[in-house]
Parts: structure tokens; sequence; C-alpha cells
């Protein structure tokens, strides 16, 4: 991975290089964007825009995303509750049987197809406004809340909301230096103004900055060595004021959460 290094003055006598990384791939070091909501290792968003099958489809593209895949009973409560801050909340969702008629699946290309809430006469593929076949069958689902059960529905002629999943963001960290590029670290004396626990013994890096945003307010973290194969992590609200840190600090190190 390429390394980019940044050097600018907060003073003039204190310069800080950032060195941005990536923290870790894992679920635990991402986020959602604004108005998204996470579950699992997916964000969703309810969007009330009555659109046909296709069209909400082509927006949840332009979000780098898809439409949701209800695949477990847990996500369905998920998306329900979504729903209950609005008015009758009846949403497209990504299963379909648009290749091969009776045959559903969901258009993530999820493996799950078992799963399904569908109303106790559905899919009756009972929607004939038009003369096509193909435009005649109801070869897309629906979420009804009302009902909190699924219904079959015209893809082309029928218009909804829609809900859309796309993956979580990474969150990176961003590695501060001091005093002629040593680490910093902050000043035993300031550290427990700041912290937000208990410092922990970790494994590495990457589990320090887990620890960090699964903890409300911490912006900061910085690792120290412990022993041999162990670190302490210490999990900060702030980087606290520049006069606060500790020149050559050996093994030991900051990162802001970006």
């Amino acid at each position: 991975m390429k390394i980019m290094i940044m050097t600018f003055t907060f003073t003039s006598i204190i310069i800080f290089t950032f060195v941005t990384s990536l923290v870790s791939s894992s679920t635990n070091g991402a986020v959602c964007p604004d108005l998204w909501q996470p579950f699992g290792r997916k964000c969703y968003r309810l969007f009330e825009n009555l659109l046909n099958w296709f069209d909400s489809l082509e927006v949840c593209k332009g979000y780098q995303g898809s439409l949701a895949t209800v695949n477990t009973e847990a996500k369905q409560t998920f998306i329900l509750e979504m729903c209950s801050g609005s008015g009758t909340c009846t949403q497209w969702i990504g299963f379909n049987d648009i290749d091969v008629e009776g045959v559903w699946k969901w258009v993530s290309e999820a493996d799950d197809n078992d799963f399904n809430m569908w109303h106790p006469v559905e899919p009756n593929n009972g929607d004939g406004r038009v003369s096509e076949p193909y435009r005649r069958n109801a070869d897309c689902g629906r979420l009804d809340k009302d009902q909190a059960l699924w219904n079959d529905r015209n893809c082309v002629y029928g218009s909804y909301g829609f809900i859309c999943e796309k993956e979580k963001h990474m969150r990176t960290s961003k590695q501060i230096y001091g005093r002629n590029g040593s680490p910093a670290c902050l000043k035993e004396s300031e550290l427990a103004d700041l912290t937000l626990r208990s410092s922990t013994t970790v494994r590495s890096r990457v589990d320090c900055f887990r620890l960090c945003i699964s903890i409300e307010h911490c912006t900061v973290f910085q690792v120290r060595s412990a022993s041999e194969n162990a670190l302490t992590c210490d999990v900060l609200r702030s980087e606290g004021e520049h006069a606060q840190y500790e020149s050559g600090h050996d093994g030991c190190h900051m990162f802001i959460i970006i």
C-alpha cells in the first residue's frame, strides 16, 4: 500500500506529520454515510420517492448500492423499524422472478433465497394491466409495513417507495508525529483527563482502533509498548493541547480517527 505524507505547521515550534493509512478492512471499522442506517455489514436508506422497480434499482446503483436484500427475520424487523417514522411505507425490495417465472432471487445475488415473508395469497403474479406478458406479470417484491408482509407487483407500472442497501465505508486513521518527527504521545499527567476508559491491553494497533470506534466520543487512540507481544491501548476524546505531547517516546504512537 502506498503511503502519502503531508507536513504542515500548527505553531512555529511544533511540526506534525500525518501519515494516512487504512487501519482495517473489518466491518468493525466501517461506517455509514449520513441518512443511511447500519445493520450488520451493510447500510440502509429508505426512499419515499414513488418509482417503479427498475427506476428504484437505478437510484440505488447511483449510491453504489442495490435494492435491499431482506433475507433474515432480523433484517425484516430492522427495516420495519426504519419505516416506523414514515407513512404507509410500501417499499420495493430486491426480490424478483424477472428471469424465470416462479424462481425468486435477490438482485444482489445473495445466496439465501429461501427466506420470505409473503402474504398468504402471494406471490400470485396478478397484475394484468397491459397486454405484453412480460409487463403483465407481477415479478417484483414489495414490502408492506402495515401487514409486515410482502406482495408481488408489476415492476414497470407499480410506483412505490424503496429501500437501498450498500456496503459500509471504511474509517481511516491519521498518525501523529511530534517534535522532530518523534512519535506523539500524551504525557501521563494529561492522559487521565482525556482517557474514556481504563487503558486496555491489546494485541495490535487494529484492535485499539476497533475499541476506539466502538466507544462513543472516542476520536483519538494511542498505543504504547506493554510487552513483546502486547500493547497498551488508550482511547481518548481528543488529542489534547500540543504542549501535552512527550517527545522521544519509544514505542508510543497516537492516531486520529477520520
